[in-house]
């Protein structure tokens, strides 16, 4: 059994943790959750007498700190965790732009990697990662917990139950013998009265974690900065096209297509939310596949392949996906097929990194006379074309010291 990490000091019992419902709608944003509630009330008892710092992270004197990612309880660090753990999603990408690559991960299926190459001085070993398990979503194997011996696990346990089934004992007894677990869903919103932590809010709780709050702040601004840029050339929302993004991938000879609400705070449709994409669904977004005549029936301007940017190249996406559409006696009805707009975007594994290039795509297939032509590939983009500075965005990615304001 791997040697008991002296990072945690948890201030709830991890056997609490359920499920908590289904996917589906919840409430939005983390920033306003209070993460110090139980230090707050020790205080006020004459417990623990740590004062709260700048960003929401409670000190707990001598060092340490404490950080709260909902559903998990409240966990205590002593030191600042070194290693990490995570399993798909877009824990990855965010671990990536703080600049700290998880020791131990699942399956590299559809993991964003590809991105990395595209940045100067930032690159993925995947070969000094320890695998947790033999696919993406099922066969964790605890005693490859043990073995990757992590600080930390960026995880929800929610997943683990669902995808391994996974019991409350086990999650503790990793958390206990190991390291514990600090990451929670964003892909989607999650029933019940967790909070839905958006892209940046999950961000924020990383960089406390690891005590990269100077770090998440440069990367906060430069956000800001491309959202205005894209955002100020965008035409007025009455004149923005409609769209349906098809998640799962597209397989035009099927005639099913799982639709992903654009209109949701959800994670894995956000770059067509910041073009201002209309939900051709409206908020009617079906909990079943539809067929063609669904399709038809709303007759997008344009369809989306969510994720396809991460999960295929411009060759794939053509041969197994537009050509097929093209051919097929129904898909070729479809206005959005006829003029030649089917698009595909960063999705469900998107993180900070993702994001920017997926946003970039997706305003240059769409708005090309604003944003200039899609070449087809994020590493074809012209450099004077570009619609973010990839030599900034490494420094950022790179200024890794830590911090603690």
């Amino acid at each position: 059994m791997a040697r008991r990490r002296q990072l945690l000091a948890s201030s709830a019992s991890l056997l609490a943790v359920g499920l908590g419902g289904c996917l589906g709608s919840g409430s939005s944003n983390s920033t306003s959750d209070n993460e110090s509630t139980e230090a707050n009330r020790m205080n006020s008892t004459g417990g623990n007498s740590g004062a709260k710092t700048a960003g929401g992270t409670t000190a707990t004197g001598s060092g340490s700190y404490s950080v709260r990612v909902k559903p998990n309880p409240s966990q205590t660090f002593e030191s600042v965790p070194e290693t990490y753990a995570i399993i798909p999603s877009a824990w990855l990408d965010i671990g990536m732009a703080l600049g700290k690559q998880p020791a131990a991960a699942a399956s590299f299926k559809r993991a964003p990697l590809k991105y990395y190459d595209q940045l100067p001085n930032v690159a993925f070993d995947k070969e000094s990662v320890t695998l947790l398990a033999g696919d993406a979503e099922s066969s964790y194997d605890k005693e490859n917990f043990y073995t990757a011996n992590v600080d930390v696990h960026i995880i929800d346990p929610r997943l683990l139950k669902s995808y391994a089934n996974w019991k409350d004992a086990d999650i503790e007894e990793i958390a206990k013998n190991v390291g514990p677990f600090a990451g929670s869903t964003i892909r989607f919103a999650m029933d019940g009265t967790d909070p839905f932590y958006d892209l940046y809010g999950a961000f924020e709780k990383a960089a406390k974690i690891f005590q990269r709050q100077r770090q998440f702040r440069e990367w906060q601004s430069f956000y800001d900065e491309f959202h205005s840029r894209i955002t100020s050339k965008l035409p007025p929302k009455a004149e923005r096209p409609s769209v349906a993004a098809i998640w799962r991938g597209i397989n035009p000879d099927s005639g099913e297509f799982r639709i992903s609400a654009v209109y949701k705070k959800q994670n894995n449709t956000r770059s067509f939310r910041t073009l201002g994409l209309k939900d051709a669904f409206g908020k009617q977004t079906p909990d079943a596949a539809v067929g063609y005549e669904e399709l038809l029936d709303v007759d997008p301007d344009y369809i989306g392949g969510v994720g396809l940017l991460t999960s295929m190249n411009h060759d794939e996406f053509t041969s197994q996906v537009v050509e097929p559409l093209e051919a097929n006696a129904n898909g070729q009805s479809l206005n959005a097929v006829k003029n030649g707009n089917v698009v595909r975007t960063g999705g469900q594994y998107m993180g900070p990194i993702v994001d920017l290039f997926s946003t970039e795509a997706l305003a240059k297939q769409v708005f090309p006379d604003q944003f200039g032509e899609w070449p087809g590939s994020i590493g074809d983009i012209p450099k004077n074309e570009r619609l973010f500075d990839r030599k900034r965005l490494s420094e950022i990615i790179n200024s890794n010291g830590n911090d603690s304001t």
